[in-house]
């Protein structure tokens, strides 16, 4: 494998045509002349090495007419509409000389996938599992492994083709998890709960519509049945104990979702796995405080008498006591520094930009902040409605809130809230990549935060603002179209609770 000079790091299309390319990130002047999609540059120190016999990789491309999405935020999102794309022709494939020279499509995809998004995610034990389930290729965890690795890939490059490959994945997965299930000896084993997982989180990356969430949400429920059939047993390992917290998650993320009260039934699992789980562990820690502000987004969803009025506000005021307790036991090595001004991107609202020691410390301050916003929310609108009522001379109203300061409530809750919304959007650049100018396939996690953002900031016009035109960017740069469907809800003031989805997985 001999040294054949420096290749050229120019992008695809004009490599192709033998173009002079200028470069400039994210887009070069020639694809934005000829408006082409423009994919990025290509790391040269990894092809410096050149196989005699083959080429350096199989190569794959996708051919694409016109923008997929808009570089800057538009005012009408109706106007942008990304082309369907089908066909996976040749891509330029940037490999380590470590790795195989002419790798298979599965490789290429799984490699994708445990490298993009695993890291960011609660799955970081696939890649071990997949070593060992690759071996027989007839396991339920392969083929749902392989299904989110073509989908996630078929988002980066917009392959039609990949999709088509990631559904048929799909539904081998499905046969072989439901063989799995249908027997007492294998629904307890690791491996099904694994396979159920993992079609939740290829429902969350594939998703195309509304309708997906609702297979999510079946996967999710699922799953607290086979939990239950596991029992205690499965917290005996380090494994088990991890994929016990994971699906907990799910269940409480989804009942917290759909304003639906935790089962029964779940609840006396959890209780009796507390002996088994480190008190320590963030999600162990969070899950009594989500478990009552799920009962108490429950409730408030029904009509509220006058007399409750008052005891409502002070159960908030004591979540949101509790919430910034949590917040405060979080050790110092989870909080985020701010970065210098000569150091910030310019994606720092502001100049400001929080760095983190890694995406999943990222994606759990943020559901803290999330957990703030609702509840601050709630305060607001309903010392609003209080003042409001009292000015009218409601004497029912008048009779069981008169010692409530409705002013001083709705001006602490105000701030609360923007408070939080500066801090979710502040770290925003952590889901750049190295150059600092593109997100990373990680920025998924990025879009339910600055979904509510978007929604929600309706009296902070510039952070709103902001966080539509990071979901746009987020949908250009990061290929996730997710992130577009996002932004053109919010502007469009569509209902957007799907996309919770996207803060999971």
């Amino acid at each position: 494998m001999p040294f054949h000079g420096r290749p050229s790091d120019a992008c695809g299309p004009c490599r192709k045509a033998r173009l002079r390319c200028d470069r400039i990130r994210p887009s070069c002047s020639q694809c934005k002349r000829k408006s082409i999609i423009c994919f990025g540059y290509r790391d040269v120190s990894l092809l410096l090495f050149k196989d005699e016999s083959e080429s350096i990789a199989r190569k794959v491309q996708w051919e694409k007419n016109g923008k997929l999405y808009p570089l800057t935020l538009p005012r009408q999102s109706h106007e942008y509409k990304p082309p369907s794309v089908t066909n996976f022709n040749t891509v330029d494939i940037v490999l380590s000389p470590l790795c195989s020279l002419t790798p298979s499509h599965d490789e290429l995809a799984v490699g994708y996938f445990m490298l993009s998004y695993v890291p960011a995610s609660p799955f970081s034990y696939l890649p071990e599992i997949y070593d060992t389930t690759a071996s027989t290729a007839q396991d339920a965890v392969f083929s749902t492994i392989l299904a989110a690795s073509y989908a996630s890939l078929s988002l980066h490059v917009g392959s039609g083709q990949l999709m088509t490959n990631a559904r048929m994945h799909y539904s081998k997965a499905l046969a072989q998890t439901n063989a799995a299930l249908a027997s007492s000896s294998t629904a307890i084993l690791d491996s099904s709960l694994i396979s159920v997982l993992m079609l939740g989180f290829y429902e969350a990356i594939a998703f195309s519509s509304r309708r997906s969430s609702t297979s999510w949400t079946a996967h999710t429920l699922g799953a607290v049945q086979l939990i239950r059939l596991r029992g205690t047993k499965q917290l005996k390992t380090d494994l088990g104990k991890r994929l016990f917290l994971q699906t907990c998650n799910n269940i409480r993320s989804s009942c917290l979702q759909r304003g639906v009260p935790i089962p029964d039934e779940f609840q006396q699992l959890y209780e009796q796995a507390k002996p088994f789980l480190d008190p320590g562990i963030p999600l162990v820690r969070f899950s009594p405080l989500l478990d009552k502000i799920i009962s108490f987004k429950v409730r408030i969803q029904k009509h509220l008498p006058a007399q409750e009025l008052s005891g409502v506000i002070h159960e908030a005021l004591q979540l949101d006591k509790e919430t910034q307790v949590l917040i405060g036991m979080l050790p110092d090595s989870w909080h985020p520094q701010v970065m210098p001004p000569h150091m910030t991107p310019r994606w720092g609202y502001q100049g400001l930009a929080y760095k983190y020691s890694d995406h999943l410390i990222s994606r759990h301050w943020n559901i803290l902040r999330l957990t703030r916003v609702f509840i601050n929310e709630v305060i607001w609108h309903i010392t609003v409605y209080i003042a409001r009522s009292k000015e009218q001379g409601m004497p029912e109203i008048c009779r069981h809130c008169k010692d409530l300061d409705t002013r001083a409530l709705q001006i602490t809750a105000a701030a609360n809230r923007t408070k939080m919304f500066i801090d979710i959007i502040a770290g925003v650049p952590h889901f750049l990549d190295e150059s600092g100018k593109t997100f990373t396939p990680a920025a998924r996690f990025l879009i339910w935060p600055l979904t509510i953002v978007g929604e929600r900031a309706t009296m902070l016009e510039t952070v709103q603002r902001f966080a539509i035109w990071c979901l746009y960017e987020i949908a250009t740069q990061a290929r996730i179209p997710q992130a577009l469907h996002a932004a053109e809800a919010v502007e469009a003031g569509s209902p957007t609770d799907w996309m919770h989805l996207f803060q999971l997985g």
